[in-house]
């Protein structure tokens, strides 16, 4: 047979890059030595009580020189913060913060902090936003947000992280607003949740048109709590008299910080999850495989068969 015997379409073989994604946990298997790889955590909960946004979830984006593992590599993805997700200081409740996103991994050598919860404001129950790979934004009344800690990770995961900071609230008690949350492109500012981290490395059909990890916005008693976008990458948008929305799947975007009961919805919003990435460049593709006898009747009549 002109194809040196083998009965298959006439394909031609062609290197390019190899995208692997993991949207839930997994395992990797490498068909390069090196790639690049992006690892995002989930992102924070907002506060729940005229508090701050939650921090985006920590990122980490590897050269393109990172050695992938000879065997099989446990993929981990972090779910974001929510009511059932840890909260620094105990239990879901209006004296606490949001609840911090889940950490998402890749292997041991990658590990991406979760982002932290909102800060909340609650009679004499005030708490700051809380550390995360982004930091959760502070209550109203000039409560302090939480510090960014994906840069400060142990090994590769600091190396290679990113996340920020959560902005301040601000006073006077009755009409000031809660801080927003850091983002893996930087930190909150007033009630702005902190930027989103735009990879063009990858496909812009992954994370929210290519970028994630943004930082939630913080809700505010009126006059202030006027719209205040969480930042592309999935942070929740809105803030005080705007609709709150959550952290978007799969980007590590965090949640907006709960507003007055006299807007509408006022409710927090819960963290986005994570996502890991793997690029291998120059990988060997249309390689051949087997068919149904209906695949090489369509071949046949398609002229794309040789013998």
């Amino acid at each position: 047979m002109a194809n040196g015997g083998i009965v298959g379409p006439s394909i031609t073989p062609s290197l390019g890059d190899l995208i692997t994604p993991f949207t839930g946990s997994g395992t990797f298997n490498r068909s390069k030595t090196t790639g690049t790889v992006l690892v995002v955590a989930g992102g924070g909960e907002g506060g729940p009580d005229i508090a701050g946004g939650g921090g985006g979830g920590g990122l980490i984006l590897s050269p393109s020189s990172f050695p992938l593992p000879a065997t099989a590599t446990t993929i981990t993805i972090g779910g974001g913060g929510s009511p059932s997700t840890p909260h620094p200081t105990g239990p879901e409740g209006p004296t606490n913060q949001g609840g911090n996103g889940v950490d998402s991994s890749f292997g041991t050598a990658l590990v991406a902090v979760g982002g932290g919860g909102g800060g909340t404001y609650f009679n004499t129950g005030h708490q700051p936003g809380a550390p995360g790979g982004s930091g959760g934004g502070g209550r109203r009344n000039g409560g302090s947000g939480g510090s960014g800690t994906q840069p400060q990770a142990p090994g590769n995961s600091g190396s290679y992280g990113f996340g920020n900071g959560g902005a301040t609230g601000t006073s006077p008690d009755g009409s000031g607003y809660a801080g927003g949350a850091g983002g893996a492109g930087g930190s909150g500012s007033a009630q702005n949740g902190g930027s989103s981290k735009s990879i063009p490395a990858f496909p812009s059909d992954y994370g929210l048109s290519g970028a994630y990890a943004g930082g939630g916005s913080g809700g505010g008693n009126p006059p202030q709590g006027g719209p205040a976008a969480g930042n592309s990458g999935g942070g929740g948008a809105g803030g005080g008299n705007v609709p709150y929305a959550d952290g978007q799947a799969n980007t590590g975007g965090g949640g907006k910080g709960k507003a007055p009961s006299s807007t509408s919805p006022p409710d927090n919003g819960t963290g986005g999850s994570g996502i890991v990435l793997v690029k291998e460049e120059d990988v060997l593709q249309n390689t051949s495989g087997k068919w149904t006898l209906q695949e090489v009747f369509k071949f046949v009549k398609q002229g794309k068969w040789s013998n």
